[in-house]
């Protein structure tokens, strides 16, 4: 019987982590419904900014988070004009853990992302990590691999009732960033969820 309860526990955790995030839309709701649109907007943008290094005049009007793609153990690591997911280890440093990430649209139309490192073993923390021009595109693996394995897909930190998928995020220049983002993202002006793709695709 003792047993069966240790089973129950992880499926109480997501439940009320289920219950704690509507309730938080719910009050945010509320809210913005005594704001005015521009006051939604800032507030929007004032809850991602921790995450990115913005431009003054900048706001994030696009939210979306999961964790950072790792080739698959034997692959070798994909080249394609420069990956930064390559460089990310040089410029916050090497983990034994795969990082979260939260990747950020802008009202100027770059498109920023944030890594994950530990302090002193403490996870949870966020620095910026790179910049995306304007035009930068979203492709789902399909469309960046068609053919091709790109590995497991890894759990959802942030809701594990809800799958991730493969994103690679493709500038103009040539610089990509490959992630495993969540389809339940936030864009300021839409009701609900959306993936990147229908941001960016």
């Amino acid at each position: 019987m003792v047993m069966q309860v240790y089973y129950l526990i992880p499926l109480v955790f997501i439940a009320a982590a289920f219950a704690y995030s509507m309730y938080v839309r719910k009050k945010a709701m509320a809210e913005a419904a005594n704001m005015s649109p521009e006051e939604i907007e800032q507030k929007f943008s004032d809850f991602y900014a921790q995450y990115y290094e913005l431009q003054p005049g900048e706001r994030i009007i696009g939210n979306w988070s999961g964790v950072e793609y790792q080739a698959p153990a034997g692959t070798a690591r994909r080249i394609a004009g420069g990956v930064l997911n390559a460089a990310s280890a040089a410029v916050i440093g090497v983990s034994t853990y795969v990082p979260n990430v939260h990747v950020g649209l802008t009202n100027r139309g770059r498109v920023l992302v944030s890594r994950e490192y530990s302090d002193f073993g403490k996870r949870g923390n966020y620095k910026h990590l790179a910049a995306l021009d304007q035009g930068t595109r979203a492709f789902n693996q399909d469309a960046a691999y068609p053919g091709q394995d790109v590995g497991p897909r890894p759990g959802n930190p942030f809701n594990p009732l809800v799958s991730l998928e493969f994103i690679q995020l493709r500038s103009p220049s040539g610089d990509t960033y490959e992630a495993w983002l969540s389809p339940q993202g936030s864009r300021h002006g839409q009701h609900g969820f959306s993936s990147i793709l229908q941001s960016l695709g």
